[in-house]
């Protein structure tokens, strides 16, 4: 049985604290997102919400260390990579981005005269508002963004040069379907498809050892760095989340991400792929973020900490939970 299998919980003890702290947090009102019937309105309701401290990701630091995963330097983020690397020379390009959110990632491919269109599209209507608005005040008219189910949407400007998915393609409930009935036929035949991606366990259900490892790191850490973002609640374990509370607030999370690098491998090219470490830092710093934004010399040390012990773990064990990765199309996907 796969260890993924293996270390699986349908309901946690951590579901109940993580409730408790948002309704502390935010009020009843977060309750309502979960009432949603339709799986893809409660997948919308999650990411229309605008993000806020609590999300570790918006440590510059985390984004510095996933930069070098990326490019190799904490200061180059990976679209200045690419273009640099192996879209230099070219012109008219055109890129389709799945699953763009507020549109951060296209603005930044889109300051570049090598592309002449890029199209974004995303289930969540109020962050493809925001992307248009960004768009527009950036006088970046190249930029175009349409609200709707990638996988139901009619795509009128393929074939494409290039396709992205940032954080998105690990949404997918059948990964290996979607690469090959909806993927493969809109990107050209020397096209690039570049995905930055979480490829961990499905349903977040982390290993016993990754949760062990990770609550020795969290209980390291000074209580008054342990203190949950706008709330006196101090964090002292971390939970596997269950299965069920996963499914009821966002039906696609990590729907089938263990199949995602197989899935790619089985039909493209592999251009260059890099793995990032996603495996302890997240874990700890879920709802502790704000802590680490301005830091002073103290919150700097602990997050470093934090950050070598990931580093550890991941030379330990051999893993990392993410990936960035480039590919073209194998010449043999006629047969598939």
């Amino acid at each position: 049985m796969p260890i993924f299998e293996r270390n699986k919980s349908y309901l946690s003890k951590g579901d109940f604290t993580d409730l408790i702290y948002k309704i502390r947090q935010k009020g009843l009102k977060v309750i309502s997102s979960f009432l949603h019937v339709s799986g893809n309105d409660r997948t919308s309701s999650k990411w229309n919400r605008d993000f806020d401290s609590a999300d570790f990701w918006i440590i510059p630091e985390v984004r510095m260390r996933w930069n070098v995963d990326c490019t190799g330097d904490p200061s180059q983020e990976y679209e200045d990579y690419v273009m640099a690397r192996y879209l230099r020379t070219s012109i008219d390009l055109t890129m389709l981005s799945v699953g763009c959110g507020t549109g951060a990632r296209e603005r930044k491919f889109g300051k570049y005269a090598q592309f002449k269109r890029i199209d974004g599209i995303d289930i969540a209507g109020g962050q493809i508002e925001k992307a248009r608005e960004e768009a527009a005040r950036m006088g970046l008219d190249k930029l175009h963004y349409v609200a709707g189910d990638f996988t139901k949407y009619k795509v009128e400007q393929a074939p494409y040069d290039v396709i992205l998915f940032n954080s998105s393609l690990h949404h997918f409930q059948d990964i290996d379907a979607l690469l090959k009935e909806q993927v493969l036929p809109i990107l050209k035949a020397e096209g690039l498809l570049i995905v930055f991606e979480y490829t961990g366990p499905n349903r977040l259900q982390w290993t016993d050892e990754q949760l062990v490892f990770a609550n020795e790191v969290l209980n390291v850490l000074p209580a008054k760095y342990r203190k949950r973002f706008q709330t006196n609640s101090i964090k002292r374990r971390i939970y596997r989340p269950g299965v069920w509370r996963v499914q009821l607030i966002d039906p696609s999370e990590a729907a089938d991400s263990v199949n995602l690098l197989p899935a790619l491998h089985r039909y493209f090219e592999i251009v260059e792929e890099r793995k990032v470490r996603y495996d302890i830092a997240h874990l700890v710093l879920k709802d502790l973020a704000h802590h680490f934004i301005d830091m002073d010399d103290e919150a700097r040390y602990w997050l470093s900490f934090v950050f070598n012990k990931e580093d550890e773990y991941c030379l330990r064990t051999g893993n990392r939970d993410a990936v960035f990765g480039i590919y073209q199309l194998k010449r043999a996907n006629d047969k598939f």
